[in-house]
């Protein structure tokens, strides 16, 4: 949307961006970046420049709730942003407590902003003393997390990873789902196809009583709602998900549209994330025909689900129905189209983001809400 709004500003239109920072962080390229293959400024989009080009506010807070029958947000800094239109992308939030000790003992993938920020740490404890590193989560963002930790680590760490009590990737093919339990073998990660009950000390418990040694658990489950959604006074669907219909709209806000990780249709597809290239998603064309009293278009399921995963060192493994492929082509096409969405995010003549210094991560005993306040910008 803020790409979009770049390119064709709204005219008569005041537009307000609420972000939690001043950065987008590429989902798609975390892996290649705990691998090494990308710098933290190849896969971050600075707001501030598109933001100014689109004539739109930035406003870099927390969003703490939506109050959908007052048509306002309030943020964390005490201050509240009326709206007209609202639309919701916002990451899915990941639930701290789903795992007995994981929010004193874990480190979370998202949000991915301060996972960028505390990894270094977990660099430099590694080359001090040898870590048992294990990584929790089925999807692909885990296994990409687990490959890509033993790609950077090497013989530092031992690396597994344990699914949840189920297969790799469990709502593909059980075919891909074989090949991927051979790629995570390959690639130097022990598999438990198992779940994580508790964490303490530097053990994990799972579920079948097994008890793994784990110096870091680095958490990576399907995230949740946002903690706002159930007091927003909008329609949920499955899982407490944002509800929309076919034009993204909510059924009991039409002014709110929603799109991403945090919205359901009622048949139980998540329209992909608003965050497009023009021309991929009606987000942004229903926002402005909203505003003007058009005819609003219809988001349309795509048949087939493509489970895409980076496997590292510049490989990626693909699958659509029954048919995968492997190699380095497919990494290569995979890593051409994620930098060439990302370079079309950035204002033109904007400098790459610049790294920043990276807090300290405390693997044990270590509140991960305090690492999380010391990451957080003021």
């Amino acid at each position: 949307m803020l790409h979009d709004l770049a390119t064709s500003p709204l005219p008569g239109t005041r537009v307000t961006l609420v972000a939690p920072h001043g950065r987008h962080v590429s989902p798609a390229m975390v892996a290649g970046w705990i691998s090494g293959r990308h710098s933290t400024a190849e896969c971050c989009v600075a707001l501030a420049p598109l933001a100014a080009r689109a004539g739109v506010a930035l406003v870099e807070n927390d969003a703490l709730a939506v109050d959908a029958g007052r048509r306002q947000i309030s943020l964390a800094n005490g201050h509240t942003v009326a709206y007209d239109a609202l639309s919701i992308d916002v990451p899915a939030a990941p639930d701290r407590d789903r795992i007995a000790g994981a929010r004193e003992n874990a480190l979370f993938h998202r949000p991915f902003d301060h996972f960028l920020r505390l990894w270094g740490a977990l660099v430099a404890l590694a080359s001090e003393q040898a870590l048992s590193v294990v990584v929790v989560g089925a999807e692909a963002p885990a296994i990409e997390l687990a490959l890509a930790v033993h790609l950077r680590l090497g013989k530092r760490a031992r690396v597994a990873l344990v699914t949840g009590h189920g297969a790799p990737v469990p709502h593909a093919p059980v075919v891909f789902q074989h090949r991927v339990r051979q790629l995570l073998k390959r690639g130097g990660v022990t598999l438990f196809e198992d779940r994580c009950d508790a964490l303490f000390g530097n053990q994990m418990l799972l579920g079948q009583g097994l008890r793994l040694a784990c110096d870091a658990p680095l958490v990576a489950l399907d995230a949740g709602p946002p903690r706002w959604a159930p007091d927003s006074g909008l329609q949920l669907g499955q899982k407490g998900f944002i509800l929309v219909g076919d034009t993204l709209q909510s059924p009991s806000h039409p002014e709110v549209f929603a799109s991403g990780e945090i919205a359901v249709r009622a048949d139980g597809w998540r329209p992909p994330a608003g965050l497009q290239l023009r021309g991929e998603e009606p987000l942004s064309l229903n926002l402005r025909r909203f505003l003007a009293g058009g005819e609003l278009v219809k988001r349309h399921r795509r048949s087939g689900r493509l489970h895409l995963i980076d496997l590292g060192e510049g490989r990626a493994v693909a699958s659509v129905g029954g048919l995968s492929v492997t190699g380095r082509w497919v990494g290569w096409l995979k890593e051409r189209a994620d930098r060439e969405r990302l370079a079309a995010l950035r204002a033109p003549g904007a400098p790459l983001e610049a790294a920043e210094p990276e807090e300290p991560f405390l693997p044990t005993g270590h509140p991960v809400d305090e690492l999380e306040a010391q990451a957080r910008p003021e």
